[in-house]
């Protein structure tokens, strides 16, 4: 089993369908909102992201099936981009 990061950029007023959404597939670990536009350690990298998702996979070839066929099938989400461990 393995894990990894993905960012998620929503169409406005997307996020929280998109996040009930993810948290009903199965390979989803957990979904949360990036909200670092207002802190004072916003990283430039995160800017153009809503949500994280943290994702198990049973290698990492099924990370592109589930990224593919489950996430980006979603309707509202704009683009995707995966990420080591994020140092939030």
């Amino acid at each position: 089993m393995v894990f990894g990061y993905f960012l998620i950029s929503t169409k406005n007023s997307y996020e929280h369908e998109i996040s009930d959404k993810l948290h009903k597939i199965d390979e989803v670990v957990d979904v949360e909102p990036l909200i670092v536009k207002e802190t004072a350690l916003a990283d430039p990298f995160f800017k153009n992201y809503d949500l994280i998702a943290k994702i198990k996979a049973d290698n990492t070839k099924d990370f592109k099936k589930i990224l593919d066929n489950k996430i980006r099938a979603i309707h509202g989400v704009e683009k995707t981009r995966f990420t080591s461990k994020p140092k939030l």
